[in-house]
Formats: structure tokens, sequence, C-alpha cells
């Protein structure tokens, strides 16, 4: 699931996760994280700015069996590398290319 505080990007990152041969998923109109974590177990790309990167969604996600990954746009490496250290999580900058996100994706 691609979480992203702007739809250009998110639709960028779909295109990536095409790609590499996998389905990119994203929020149904009015639907909430927890309804779509419900759906299974998933790696959710959660741009830090975006209003539901919060410490209760990463530990959602995590609880729901699924995997986050922080990311970011628009801020730099250190800061998203800080943040995603304190989440524990792993995370990338943008831009980044088509192999570093496909190992985030399969590792």
């Amino acid at each position: 699931m691609i979480l992203a505080r702007e739809e250009v990007v998110a639709a960028l990152l779909g295109l990536m996760v095409e790609l590499r041969g996998m389905e990119p998923r994203f929020l149904a109109e009015g639907e909430s994280v927890t309804d779509a974590l419900g759906r299974d177990r998933i790696i959710v790309l959660i741009d830090c700015d975006h209003a539901d990167c919060t410490a209760e969604t990463i530990e959602l996600i995590r609880k729901r069996g699924g995997e986050p990954i922080l990311f970011s746009p628009f801020r730099m490496q250190t800061e998203v590398t800080r943040l995603a250290s304190l989440y524990r999580t792993r995370s990338f900058t943008l831009p980044t290319d088509p192999d570093t996100l496909a190992q985030l994706l399969t590792s």
C-alpha cells in the first residue's frame, strides 16, 4: 500500500511497483488505514509527511502483520533515516531507482 501526501508521488511509486511485477495498492475513497490493513499482510510505503505517518499507524501496521517503510520526496536522506531509526523501519528518499525500491519490497 502506498500512503503519499502528493497524488503524483503515489502514482510514480505505483508505477515503479508495477514495473517490478507487483500490484500497488492505495487507500480507496473514504477508506481508513485500519480498514486497508485488514485485507492481508502488506508492505506499506508511508510518506514521512503524510497525515497517517504516526507511531500509532506504524505500530498498527506491524500488529496486522505488515511492514512499514518510510519515504520522502522532500526531506534529506539523513532526516528520513533518523525518523526510520526512531520507528525501527527501513526507509528511502526520492528520487530512487527501481532496483533500490525492488530490494526494499522483496527483502
